[in-house]
């Protein structure tokens, strides 16, 4: 691509025209769409002249200092020469160029300095401006139709402003204009039809814009084109087999639009095209064999989300200088051309399609590759050990495939390699011992495998690494002491394993570590001390392993998850909780917690999810929980707490509306993660819920009193779970106004009345649970209430009647005594913690199909952009 633009460049100065700016063309003009004052134009001196040359034009002058007035804002004083006292020698104006020996000005050329305010009309009054060059400031509103009148125009270059409304079609008037800018705008409407004219345009730059329409066919008329760029804009349509008349484009990029269409095979004609970007939009029909035609193309990207079937057409082998060649994320199927191998390829991306087959060896003969992205295909069978011969590499992706067998020893040759996927595939066998020889390495992705053995203890070597997920693996033996050396690694998710052993207290030395999880492994002993050295940690996760003790450590002030559910955790809960004042969700359910509910946790005015169920905490909920108006999930069901549920429960804000998550990744539409929550009477583990959803659990305590009518102002609530306790009174009627509720259980409790007719108004209710209480007379009929069965309604007087009971009668008495709480608390114990509600889901009904399955809360890069230029 430099070659391209400095021959360009070339071509330009060797052009003689009186009175008219040179401009060479360097790279960076290419990366910024428009020209440095400094290092973007070069003047001619035999054809322009600055300071001194005679008493300037009137009508130009007044024209300049027009446009100046339409400027609000100079802020380095660039126009402080433009004076009316010194207009009879405007060309020593900042910025103006004279042609030589007169005073009629012939270039504008101001970028880069900060300018604010309009272009004004009277730029059409410059009746020899042949250069204007705005580039790079903060112009506003619209281009003047005016600039059509500039016959004797070259260069319009307007990148990077502010601009908005339509191109004005009067452009097409400026028919010398080789080099036309207007990138990085917010210009609307569509590509001027009229442009078609301009038969000595060599530079078309219209992306980063609103503009939409189709693609005009009179561009094909633009034969001079070397440089046509129309993307990130909304433009439809297809692309146009008029193109292929453009024998000298160099550079073609429709990146990020709406195109639908197939590859035109007249493309192959641009025998010129170096650079040929479609990616980003919704290309169909299979790559077009006359691609191979172009012998000089370096850059092929038809990257997705797109359509495109069929397989890599052999010709391709043909463009014999493609170094850079990238299919991603279309349908593209079958097995990989063996003319691939004869390419000096950089990169190679052809992630998420459909291909197939194992990997030919003839890959692992590219030797220059720098990039190779096969990942999200069907290929299978093992990782040749020819890898090893890509020495370049510094980018490696052979995840998401069906690849199988170990990691091959030679892997460990690729001493360059900064990014190494290999997940989510059928990987056996233990890391390759000589891993350390990836000196380079900063990403490592080896989740989803069956990868078994131990953490090489030579892995601390690994000196830049920054993200190591080896989770859902079988990976045994200890966490090696020493891996604290890794003081660059931000992300560890060793999860889903079989560790075992201590969490070495070395940790404490990962000072940028950001996301700690260790989930689900055999680890013992007590949560390390040092971990208050992890400044940067947001996200800890230590759930369902056996650790125990107490913890009493500071954690960073910007941790946001602290997970710790199924240990053995015992003690109070710290009051250096109240610190943590970013902390979004704190979990230490199913662990030997006593004491009360320290008042610390007040702090935690970010808190979305309190989930401490299954512990031992005793005294009364306390009320300044109903000062956290941020919660959403609020869990202290099977603890010891006694007295009555607080009766300020609209304090509770985030049940009545519940915001969307503030995390990241793939976790941007979730709010919690891993919660143990009761479902129709069992529990199960939600992995991933979407923050709509929100849960009060208050189930199996000592509490009593009556229900608070206050409930019915948590109006988005979707599950309410009081049971097993000795609540009282009367069902509130005020739960019908919970038109979100999808499960209500409040059995096991004393309570009286009747069965609230304004609860028939929750159509989204599935699961009702009003067993053993006293409640008495006729249950409501509606939609909802047809589908409970009579275990909603066990355990009460047989005065409680109605469908699917028995039909009421003119006298019945509550004569059934109310079971032994301590009997049926037995019910809610058997449980299986092993079932995700992934396998339950829209089956139980309960409306609970916005859970989500996810395996970290990291994205991987799986398109890296290696030379984006507008």
């Amino acid at each position: 691509m430099s070659k391209s633009l400095l021959a360009l460049g070339g071509k330009q100065r060797q052009r003689q025209m009186e009175g008219r700016i040179v401009i060479k063309m360097v790279c960076l003009a290419l990366a910024f769409g428009s020209f440095s004052v400094k290092k973007g134009r070069v003047v001619a001196e035999a054809e322009l002249t600055g300071a001194g040359h005679g008493d300037g034009d009137k009508r130009d002058a007044e024209a300049l200092l027009s446009i100046k007035s339409a400027i609000t804002v100079d802020p380095l004083q660039s126009l402080s020469t433009w004076t009316a006292n010194t207009s009879s020698s405007l060309c020593s104006w900042n910025g103006i160029w004279c042609r030589k020996h007169t005073n009629r000005v012939v270039a504008i050329i101001l970028p880069q300095l900060g300018l604010e305010g309009t272009i004004s009309r009277s730029i059409g009054t410059l009746s020899l401006l042949q250069t204007l060059n705005l580039s790079v400031n903060s112009f506003t509103g619209r281009i003047p139709p005016q600039i059509g009148r500039l016959k004797e125009l070259r260069v319009l270059d307007l990148n990077t402003n502010n601009l908005m409304g339509s191109i004005p079609t009067s452009l097409a008037n400026c028919t010398h204009i080789q080099w036309i800018g207007l990138s990085h705008n917010n210009l609307t409407g569509s590509i001027p039809e009229d442009f078609g004219g301009l038969k000595n345009i060599q530079h078309l730059r219209l992306s980063y814009n609103g503009l939409g329409g189709s693609i005009p066919n009179s561009l094909g008329n633009c034969t001079s084109l070397l440089h046509l760029t129309l993307a990130y804009n909304f433009l439809t349509g297809g692309i146009p087999s008029e193109v292929g008349r453009l024998r000298k484009l160099q550079y073609f990029s429709l990146r990020s639009n709406r195109l639908k269409s197939q590859i035109p095979a007249a493309l192959g004609n641009c025998s010129s095209l170096e650079i040929l970007f479609l990616s980003g939009n919704s290309l169909i029909g299979n790559i077009t064999p006359e691609l191979g035609n172009l012998k000089q193309l370096l850059q092929l990207s038809l990257y997705g989300p797109g359509n495109l079937t069929g397989s890599i057409p052999a010709e391709i082998g043909n463009c014999s200088n493609l170094v850079w060649l990238d299919v991603g994320m279309n349908l593209i199927k079958g097995p990989l051309p063996i003319t691939l191998a004869m390419l000096p390829l950089s990169t190679l991306s052809l992630v998420e399609n459909l291909f197939e087959g194992e990997l030919p060896e003839a890959l692992f003969n590219m030797t220059q590759l720098t990039k190779l992205d096969i990942g999200a295909n069907k290929f299978r069978g093992i990782i040749p050990p020819g890898v090893g011969k890509l020495t370049a590499l510094n980018f490696l992706n052979f995840g998401t495939n069906r690849l199988t067998g170990s990691m091959p020893q030679e892997i460990t040759n690729l001493t360059l390699l900064e990014n190494l996927y290999l997940d989510t595939n059928n990987l056996t066998g233990p890391l390759p011992k000589d891993i350390e020889r990836l000196q380079s390495l900063k990403i490592l992705f080896l989740f989803s495998n069956n990868l078994s053995g131990s953490i090489p203890f030579r892995i601390s070597e690994l000196k830049n690494l920054t993200q190591l997920a080896i989770h859902s693996n079988k990976i045994s033996g200890a966490i090696p002491e020493n891996i604290g050396s890794l003081t660059s690694l931000e992300k560890l998710d060793a999860s889903d394993n079989q560790l075992v052993g201590q969490i070495p207290q070395s940790m404490g030395n990962c000072k940028s570590i950001t996301d700690l999880i260790l989930s689900d492994n055999f680890l013992s002993g007590r949560v390390p001390a040092t971990l208050v050295n992890c400044t940067a940690l947001r996200r800890l996760k230590l759930s369902r392993n056996s650790l125990y003790g107490d913890i009493h450590i500071d954690f960073s002030s910007s941790i946001e998850i602290l997970s710790a559910y199924s240990n053995n955790l015992s003690g109070t809960l710290p009051a250096l909780l109240g610190n943590f004042t970013q902390l979004k969700l704190l979990d230490f359910s199913k662990n030997r917690f006593t004491g009360e509910l320290s008042s610390h946790l007040a702090n935690c005015q970010e808190l979305r999810v309190l989930s401490l169920g299954s512990n031992e905490f005793e005294g009364h909920i306390p009320l300044w929980i109903t000062n956290l108006t941020s919660l959403q999930v609020l869990d202290l069901s099977n603890n010891k707490f006694v007295g009555t549920i607080p009766s300020f429960l609209q304090g509770l804000q985030g049940f009545a509306h519940p915001e969307s998550s503030k995390l990241i990744g793939v976790m941007a539409n979730t709010l919690y993660e891993e919660i143990p929550v009761i479902i129709k009477g069992n529990q199960y583990i939600l992995q991933y819920v979407l923050a709509a959803n929100t849960i009060l659990d208050l189930s199996n305590n000592d509490l009593s009193g009556e229900i608070p009518l206050s409930i019915g102002s948590l109006i988005s609530m979707r599950l309410l779970n009081l049971s097993g306790n000795h609540l009282e009174g009367n069902i509130p009627a005020s739960l019908g106004q919970i038109s979100t509720l999808e499960q209500l259980d409040l059995s096991q409790n004393s309570l009286t009345g009747k069965i609230p007719e304004e609860l028939s108004k929750l159509f989204l209710l599935a699961y009702l649970n009003v067993s053993f209480n006293s409640i008495c007379g006729l249950i409501p009929r509606g939609a909802q209430f047809s589908t409970f069965s009579e275990r909603s309604y066990l355990g009460n007087p047989e005065c409680l009647c109605g469908y699917p009971l028995q039909s009421c009668k003119k006298s019945t008495s509550p004569t059934m005594a109310i079971p032994s709480k301590t009997v049926e608390k037995s019910m809610w114990t058997k449980v299986d913690e092993q079932v995700s509600v992934i396998g339950v889901g829209l089956g139980f009904g309960i409306g609970f199909g916005a859970v989500i399955w996810s395996i970290i809360g990291w994205e991987r890069p799986r398109h890296v952009l290696l030379g984006s230029v507008i």
